[in-house]
């Protein structure tokens, strides 16, 4: 339970027309929407400011080194993630400060980069499309999957955000990865990437070159993958927003009566003060597990076990993205020192098949060959899929408080049976993959990587067509509390195969314009 307190500084002056919770990819692309349409808005962050500077591009990594004490003990799950080094590891949290648990046997990497930008600035960059095969698609293993909305709705505000990104890539035509507005192309293919992209066959599908946001520099320096260079730049430009840094939300406020919003409580994690903003309307775009957690300690007699809990759904069909990953040797090929490294920002994307082939659902293939200058000649690939939204796999809160109050949270993630059926067809593909490819395999995974490690954390709030089995509707309002917002990767009823960084952004951006449009109309 969180602490009760007494000593809550009510802001004054006039509420706010909205609040935001996070100044993510979400609540970046929220804040902006609101703000471009006339709307005071707070944006409230638990982490600090940083500084341009602070933030290393992909062609310039993080110089300092990373093996102290204090990376080794107070950051053993942040450390794990590959960017941890060539970003930095002033960019992640502290894992002891900012702790959660797991049941035993039941691990769950959480990576977090809590800080204005929030984990835009450890963003890989890769930003792909949802198609409409998975917004319709059907039930899985007694899992629900689709959306309450189709690619239609998406298709505009997909549009908005790649206009103010640097999307790199090529218009292919196909139907399950839809093309975006690209800016630029991706880098230049090497010669085992070219021989690979002729001879790889697969029925209705086709190697392409990848699809991501360049790290070029954007808005007063900043790397061109970080909101400060986009989103959040253009919402602050309007003179409309108040940014609240190292500011933590511990509860969203309720009118007793209506069961409404009424702000948010927050505290000032640097001088330990605490407050009470008011909004008209409050977004929670903190991050799927930390919005769950928030919306879940906000418990009032209205709303007894957590706001926007009556369908029971709440914290629960916890997702990730499982991958295989595999490495190995191009025997038959020259090092290539003067191509971009391995990554997700070079080299080539095997989208699925479609028709869906198999009994798993849909996976796709990154495949990097002959990158950087180790002799002999290298190669990467990997293989993404789709994990279930199962009931069991939740976000819970503990008894435990940590050092504001707010109760610590459970995080209970695990495969289950189609996972198992998907590492098996993605590890035969990968083995295929290579085959033509000329890579000699010197390392398969053995088993999918454990759940949180690709950071595509997603659910705990799903969107839906009933209050009987989702959290939020199809414009991501609280069906219990219409003037909430869930617009970050918690709403996502389904995950698809696709990194889903691009459909978050524009899930909030179509959500923040709906808001602004009901503000307008004075329906709060």
């Amino acid at each position: 339970m969180a602490r009760d307190v007494t000593d809550v500084v009510t802001e004054p002056g006039p509420a706010y027309d909205a609040i935001v919770v996070g100044s993510g990819f979400a609540g970046s692309w929220a804040a902006k929407e609101l703000a471009e349409a006339g709307f005071r808005t707070l944006v409230v962050e638990a982490g600090p400011v940083r500084r341009a500077e602070e933030v290393p591009d992909r062609a310039a990594p993080y110089a300092a080194g990373h093996h102290d004490e204090r990376t080794w003990t107070r950051q053993p799950v942040q450390r794990t993630h590959f960017n941890f080094a060539p970003r930095g590891p002033h960019l992640f949290v502290d894992d002891l400060e900012q702790a959660y648990e797991t049941p035993p046997g039941k691990p769950y990497t959480w990576i977090r980069g809590m800080q204005v930008g929030g984990r835009s600035l450890l963003w890989g960059g890769s930003a792909l499309r949802l198609s409409p095969f998975e917004l319709a698609a059907g039930e899985v293993d007694d899992c629900l999957l689709s959306w309450p909305i189709g690619y239609d709705d998406l298709a505009a505000v997909y549009g908005a955000v790649e206009d103010l990104v640097d999307l790199r890539g090529t218009a292919e035509g196909l139907a399950q990865l839809p093309d975006g507005r690209f800016r630029g192309k991706a880098p230049e293919l090497t010669p085992a990437e070219v021989s690979f992209q002729h001879g790889y066959r697969r029925l209705n599908t086709r190697p392409i070159p990848v699809r991501f946001v360049s790290a070029d520099q954007g808005e007063d320096r900043w790397p061109g993958f970080t909101m400060q260079a986009t989103a959040l730049a253009r919402a602050e430009y309007t003179g409309r927003v108040t940014l609240r840094s190292d500011a933590r939300v511990t509860s969203v406020t309720v009118d007793p009566e209506n069961g409404r919003a009424t702000g948010v409580r927050y505290v000032d994690v640097v001088s330990g003060s605490r407050h009470h903003a008011r909004a008209r309307v409050v977004f929670l775009c903190g991050g799927t597990i930390e919005t769950a957690r928030l919306m879940l300690n906000s418990h009032s007699p209205r709303h007894p076990d957590g706001l926007g809990n009556s369908s029971g759904w709440l914290g629960r069909g916890l997702m990730d993205h499982p991958l295989v990953t595999a490495s190995g040797v191009l025997d038959g090929y020259p090092p290539m020192p003067t191509h971009p490294p391995a990554g997700r920002q070079s080299g080539l994307l095997v989208p699925p098949p479609q028709p869906a082939t198999g009994d798993s659902r849909p996976f796709a293939l990154w495949v990097s060959l002959q990158r950087g200058g180790s002799a002999p000649a290298t190669g990467t690939i990997d293989a993404q899929g789709e994990m279930l939204p199962y009931w069991h796999n939740r976000v819970r809160l503990g008894d435990a408080l940590d050092r504001w109050g707010v109760p610590v949270p459970i995080i209970e993630c695990g495969y289950g049976p189609h996972e198992g059926r998907l590492y098996h067809a993605m590890r035969g593909e990968i083995e295929r993959a290579a085959s033509v490819a000329g890579l000699r395999l010197t390392s398969v995974g053995d088993t999918l990587t454990a759940p949180g490690r690709n950071v595509h954390d997603l659910g705990t709030a799903r969107m839906g067509r009933s209050p009987a089995d989702s959290v939020v509707d199809r414009d991501n309002r609280c069906w219990d509390a219409p003037n909430v917002f869930v617009a970050d990767g918690a709403c996502f009823p389904s995950g698809g195969w696709q990194n889903p960084t691009l459909t978050i952004m524009a899930i909030a951006a179509r959500a923040g314009r709906f808001a602004a449009k009901l503000l307008h109309d004075k329906a709060y």
